[in-house]
């Protein structure tokens, strides 16, 4: 024996104004696609009662199969009392397709939504069983990295009054680029708070940017040494390819005055190479005085010594990893957090 599922399918209009039924309603006809992504429930179903009241008629829908939403064997289902204000008439115990939005907890149909009655209704059916497209789920993501869904838990597309992104709060450290979901976010908000960094014009700080020795050379003097130190650091002797005007020259020359740096042994510093984390914790130790034991591979003291005190990033992974800004403002921050 065969069950039968019913579903109670309420659809409603409540007009503005009392409706004139001399004028009959038009429709912009739509497409299948459209008449899918505007309902929040799509389904096949038999009429077995109906209830007036006023200008409604709700029906009671059995439900046979379901293509969009959820519900239960019965829906209660409202539409107007005519075509005259958009009501769609549904014959009892014949069989019909329904396209319904919901409103208040009821699901509601109208002659403009798609809904028809089966026995003419072969190509829709046909088209509701093959593949559809369905409305693209992913969420909305603002500048400051905010989120707000683009879809209900049921698949059901959200239509927001206006761009949901225009009263997201501004981020709280003042980078676009770092929401408070990033790894780094409370690393990156406490350099900037301490005048450390800066950050871009466009409001950006680019975390996942690789920075270099001249720029890691400054930002860590400037966290361990008086800047009018810095500013009359001279010397006639820095590298060959670093000069006292350069816009890094008085952070190098203190720098290598203090043995933070040592250079290459050609002679150079490299200023613009890209710095990795063996160079980066032999810089930071040094400059924190952070206590250290010799070992015959160079990089080894400085990485173990900033391991000992939860220096080390939970990205770092090889002494040969080139550092980003995100990484550099992480070592910082614990190396602070934890002296």
């Amino acid at each position: 024996m065969i069950k039968r599922f019913v579903v109670t399918i309420a659809l409603a209009i409540v007009p503005l104004a009392a409706p004139q039924h001399a004028l009959a309603c038009s429709c912009i006809a739509g497409e299948n696609q459209a008449y899918f992504n505007n309902a929040d429930l799509v389904l096949q179903g038999v009429p077995l009662d109906k209830q007036v009241d006023g200008q409604t008629h709700r029906y009671s829908v059995a439900v046979e199969k379901v293509w969009k939403g959820k519900v239960d064997a019965y829906v209660d289902i409202v539409t107007a009392d005519n075509d005259a204000a958009c009501g769609v008439t549904m014959e009892i115990d014949k069989r019909i397709i329904i396209f319904a939005y919901q409103s208040d907890g009821v699901y509601h149909t109208d002659i403009c939504s798609g809904t028809k009655a089966a026995n003419n209704a072969s190509d829709l059916t046909n088209w509701l069983n093959g593949d559809k497209e369905q409305p693209s789920c992913a969420p909305y993501i603002c500048p400051n990295g905010d989120t707000f869904p683009t879809c209900t838990e049921d698949g059901h597309t959200i239509n927001y009054l206006v761009e949901p992104c225009r009263f997201a709060k501004e981020p709280a450290n003042g980078f676009s680029d770092v929401p408070e979901s990033h790894p780094n976010f409370a690393a990156i908000t406490y350099v900037k708070e301490q005048g450390m960094v800066q950050g871009y014009d466009d409001g950006t700080y680019g975390p996942d940017l690789f920075i270099n020795r001249a720029e890691f050379t400054k930002i860590i003097l400037e966290a361990t040494v008086d800047s009018n130190d810095i500013d009359t650091c001279e010397s006639s002797d820095l590298f060959s390819d670093v000069t006292q005007s350069d816009w890094f020259g008085d952070y190098v020359c203190m720098a290598k005055q203090t043995g933070v740096i040592g250079g290459y042994p050609d002679g150079s510093f490299k200023p613009a190479n890209s710095i990795n984390f063996a160079e980066a914790a032999k810089i930071v130790v040094v400059a924190f005085d952070i206590p250290f034991a010799k070992d015959d591979i160079w990089w080894k003291p400085y990485v173990f010594a900033l391991a000992r005190i939860g220096g080390l990033p939970s990205s770092f992974s090889d002494p040969n990893q080139q550092l980003t800004r995100g990484d550099m403002a992480e070592i910082i921050y614990r190396v602070k957090m934890g002296m």
